[in-house]
C-alpha cells in the first residue's frame, strides 16, 4: 500500500484537509452543514490495509471531498478492513452503512451507540424526535422544526446511511482491539454521548479523542430524553477523569486540530463547566426557572437557529440535573405545566 511522509501539507497559512498526523495515520477534513462546518475522520493504514475512523455524512460535497482524500492518501477501498464508528452522531455516522455495503467490512461500536443507531437513523426517527420535543416542552422550549423534518426521506437516507445490526462488532471499555496491524485500547467516554468511545494506541500514545476532549471548543453535553443516561454532564466529567493521566504525544481530535497537552485541556473543560454551574445556580438564586429561560439569559443572542437553540436548552438541562443530582437544586412543577428548577 503507499505509503506518504509524514504532515503532508501544502503551502498554505491552513493545514491541509488531507494530510498525514501520525506515524499511520491520516486526517481527512470533510464538510459536514452544521455549526461545526468540519469533522475529522481517520485513516489507520498498515502494511496490508486500512482502517476507518468514522465516517462523515453522506451529503454530496462530504462524498466528494471523502473520495478526493482517499486519492491523495493512496488509499483504496478494496484495500478497507473494517470502520469504527465513535458515536452515534450523524457528522460521524452518515456514510457508514453505504461503504459497509460496498466492503462487507466489520463496524466496530460501542453497543450502548450501535442501539442508538438502530433507534435514531432508521425508521424510528421521527418518534424520537417526537419525544424530544415533548421533553423540551416541559422545560419551556415551544416546538421548533427540525432539519430533519425539511427533508424528504429518501434524501435524508442517502445523508444517513448505517449497516444492519448485523455487521456491528460490539465494542465495552477496555477492549483490545487489532487495526491496520497497531493495537488500540478502546475507552468508553460517556458524556458527549452515552456511548462514545476513544481509541488508545499505547506503542506511542496517539489518543484519538473523537469528540470527547476537543482543542478549541467544549463538546455539547446535553440531556435529550429521560431515556437517556440521566447525568451526562456528571459521566462527561467523570469521563475526563479516566482519561486526564494518558501519557498522550498527541491528541487527534472529531473537530479541529491537532494537539499536546492532554492533561491541560482538560483542566481547561472542567474549569468552563464550573463556571457554567455557580452561573446557573447565581441565577436561579433570584427565582425559580425552566431551562429554556435560563438558556435565553445564558446564551442572549448567540443562539441563531433553532437547531442550536435545542442544543442549548439540552446542555443548560444537563447542568441542571447535574445540580439536582448534587442536591443543589430542586424541580418545581410550574403552573403551566413546566418544570422550574430552584435551589435548595
Amino acid at each position: 500500500m503507499q505509503q506518504q511522509s509524514p504532515e503532508h501539507s501544502r503551502q498554505t497559512n491552513q493545514p491541509a484537509p488531507v494530510r498525514q498526523v501520525a506515524p499511520g495515520i491520516w486526517k481527512f477534513v470533510l464538510p459536514i452543514p452544521f455549526p461545526l462546518r468540519t469533522v475529522n475522520v481517520y485513516a489507520l493504514v498498515g502494511p496490508d490495509g486500512w482502517v476507518l475512523v468514522d465516517t462523515a455524512l453522506g451529503t454530496p460535497d462530504a462524498r466528494s471531498a471523502f473520495h478526493a482524500a482517499l486519492i491523495e492518501a493512496g488509499l483504496h477501498l478494496d484495500q478497507l478492513q473494517a470502520i469504527v464508528l465513535t458515536h452515534h452522531h450523524p457528522d460521524h455516522v452518515g456514510l457508514s452503512g453505504e461503504l459497509q455495503a460496498r466492503t462487507g467490512v466489520p463496524v466496530y461500536m460501542h453497543s450502548i451507540d450501535e442501539a442508538a443507531v438502530q433507534i435514531i437513523w432508521t425508521n424510528t426517527m421521527g418518534k424520537r424526535f417526537e419525544r424530544v420535543s415533548s421533553f423540551f416542552a416541559q422545560h419551556g422550549l415551544p416546538e421548533t422544526d427540525l432539519w430533519y423534518n425539511q427533508m424528504e426521506t429518501p434524501d435524508r437516507q442517502r445523508i444517513i446511511d448505517v449497516p444492519p445490526h448485523e455487521a456491528f462488532t460490539l465494542v465495552e471499555d477496555s477492549t483490545s482491539l487489532t487495526l491496520a496491524g497497531e493495537s488500540y485500547r478502546v475507552i468508553w467516554v460517556p458524556g458527549h454521548s452515552d456511548g462514545q468511545i476513544c481509541l488508545w494506541r499505547e506503542r506511542d500514545g496517539i489518543f484519538l479523542s473523537a469528540d470527547h476532549v476537543l482543542p478549541r471548543i467544549t463538546p455539547n453535553i446535553g440531556l435529550y430524553s429521560t431515556r437517556d443516561r440521566p447525568n451526562p454532564l456528571g459521566d462527561f466529567l467523570a469521563s475526563l477523569h479516566k482519561v486526564a493521566s494518558l501519557p498522550a504525544s498527541l491528541v487527534l481530535p472529531g473537530h479541529g486540530e491537532p494537539f499536546t497537552n492532554l492533561a491541560q485541556r482538560i483542566a481547561e473543560i472542567v474549569e468552563h463547566h464550573d463556571m457554567r454551574l455557580q452561573t446557573i445556580l447565581a441565577l436561579l438564586a433570584t427565582r425559580p426557572q425552566h431551562a429554556a429561560a435560563l438558556t435565553a439569559q445564558l446564551f442572549q443572542d448567540r443562539l441563531k437557529s433553532d437547531e442550536a437553540r435545542r442544543m442549548a436548552v439540552a446542555e443548560v438541562l444537563a447542568h441542571l440535573e447535574y445540580l439536582r443530582y448534587k442536591n443543589q437544586v430542586i424541580q418545581q412543577l410550574a403552573n403551566d405545566g413546566t418544570i422550574r428548577y430552584s435551589v435548595v
